[in-house]
């Protein structure tokens, strides 16, 4: 399965600008000094997007070793600045990359145009570098770093190999019609956990830089970082296919032809866009064209009709139910290149197919299959029996038995309740549950969208929640 977004990509997906010569410059990967030394003092000021332990010996060594330097100045300006301004996520990372390391320090760079994190605006970012250029140099940073300068380079060549190996760089030059011009730059970042992040920087003195942050998350025994192609490289085909798509929306007067349907859209499916991160109508059309682009490069680049399918699967999952359909208009676009040379010169079909899609949209979101009931009658309940042993839960249509999507609470996992699936009943409109409770306690466990009716369209995902008396 080559084309998985999984959850544990949390960062937001922003604009992605593209490579000078993408088709021809050999893209490296490295670790950065600057994305370490940032997501550290973020750590350390208990930021938790930048504070997970899939790597338990880095995120032990951080620990320790800036154990006594906990209640730094910086840590403090962080964790008020954080509170009042909401730095976290792709702000934290848009300043490691406004920030250059030369002779040791870090300094401001300064840009034709300023593409800093707007959330950086009322914070004193003088203030910011000067307190990490002190910390480092109390900390004595660079002695950590090269402590692990091991470990980054083996992450390195594990990236070229496994992710870069076939990565076709030319795909997008052909798809789109355009040559981009800017440099491009794969970080890894060892302290991002699971957080990947595309930021652009404008430099007053050269060409426009995009860095792809990626979040390191799977390691082996020894703490040796793993990347799954399935997982990584699809991550890559996404976020380039930004660079192609955003900025088109801003040209003409293309974002007043779709204001009207996409505000529509957008409200019938907000609920599942916000909680990843898509706050607005313009990114959830440019995700979804983004998506579509990407299932275009899966089939383009000869992956197998299945993985194409599962794909399309996927992306219904994230609510974008109309994928299948805007990725056979992308096809319609691909066999008529010499009337639509660019992507560009297409965008007016595409506006088309979302002004279309609105009045439609309500039908594909009531063909999504729903969780109707749970017997016995727990679900929101505050007085159930603890001594109930089975649960079963009945949904709005069949679902495919292939597979099973139950995922642990907000309450974690010494309030999930379910103990063992006993299987689908009531040709699969229902499926049933192995349970333990005790009494006076809070349950929870949700219903993830990897259900499945049997026409593919993905469960809706839902939370089920009780208390036993």
């Amino acid at each position: 399965m080559k084309m998985v977004l999984k959850k544990k990509i949390l960062g937001v997906c922003v604009f992605f600008a593209s490579i000078l010569g993408f088709s021809q410059e050999k893209l490296i990967p490295k670790v950065d000094e600057r994305v370490e030394a940032v997501s550290v003092v973020f750590r350390l000021a208990g930021a938790e997007e930048y504070s997970r332990n899939d790597n338990e010996k880095y995120a032990e060594d951080i620990r320790t070793y800036f154990e006594t330097f906990k209640n730094s100045e910086i840590i403090e300006f962080i964790k008020e600045n954080r509170n009042q301004n909401g730095l976290g996520n792709d702000a934290v990372m848009s300043m490691a990359t406004h920030i250059s390391f030369e002779k040791n320090k870090f300094k401001l760079i300064t840009e034709k145009e300023n593409t800093l994190d707007k959330r950086w605006a009322k914070v004193d970012i003088k203030k910011f570098v000067s307190l990490l250029n002190e910390f480092y140099k109390k900390t004595n940073f660079q002695k950590f770093f090269n402590i692990h300068a091991e470990d980054y380079a083996k992450a390195e060549k594990e990236y070229e190999k496994v992710v870069l190996s076939d990565f076709n760089q030319n795909w997008y030059s052909k798809f789109y019609g355009k040559m981009p011009n800017e440099e491009y730059e794969i970080i890894l970042g060892f302290g991002n956990g699971g957080g990947n992040y595309g930021i652009k920087v404008n430099p007053k003195n050269g060409k426009t830089i995009v860095n792809a942050i990626v979040g390191v998350w799977n390691f082996d025994e020894n703490g040796n970082a793993k990347f799954d192609k399935n997982e990584f490289q699809t991550f890559l085909i996404h976020e380039f296919n930004h660079s192609f798509v955003n900025y088109i929306l801003e040209m003409k007067d293309y974002q007043a032809q779709l204001k009207n349907s996409a505000e529509k859209i957008y409200k019938l499916v907000e609920k599942d866009m916000k909680s990843q991160a898509y706050g607005n109508w313009e990114t959830m059309i440019n995700e979804s064209l983004v998506r579509a682009s990407v299932i275009r490069y899966i089939i383009d680049n000869n992956y197998s009709q299945k993985e194409i399918n599962e794909e399309i699967l996927i992306q219904r999952g994230r609510k974008f139910l109309w994928i299948k359909e805007l990725v056979d208009l992308l096809g319609n676009y691909e066999q008529n290149r010499q009337k639509y040379p660019t992507l560009e010169s297409f965008y007016p079909e595409i506006i088309a197919f979302y002004n279309n899609l609105e009045p439609n949209l309500k039908t594909l979101i009531d063909k999504q299959p729903k969780v109707v009931s749970v017997s016995p009658d727990i679900w929101n309940k505050e007085d159930v029996d603890a001594s109930i042993t089975e649960i079963t839960v009945n949904f709005s249509t069949k679902l495919s038995s292939e597979r099973m999507n139950v995922k642990v609470g907000n309450l974690g996992m010494e309030h999930f309740p379910l103990k063992q699936s006993l299987g689908f009943e009531n040709e699969n409109k229902s499926i049933k549950f192995k349970v333990e409770l005790k009494p006076n306690t809070e349950y929870e466990f949700i219903l993830g969208n990897r259900f499945r009716d049997q026409a593919g369209f993905p469960l809706e995902e839902t939370t089920i929640k009780f208390k036993t008396k």
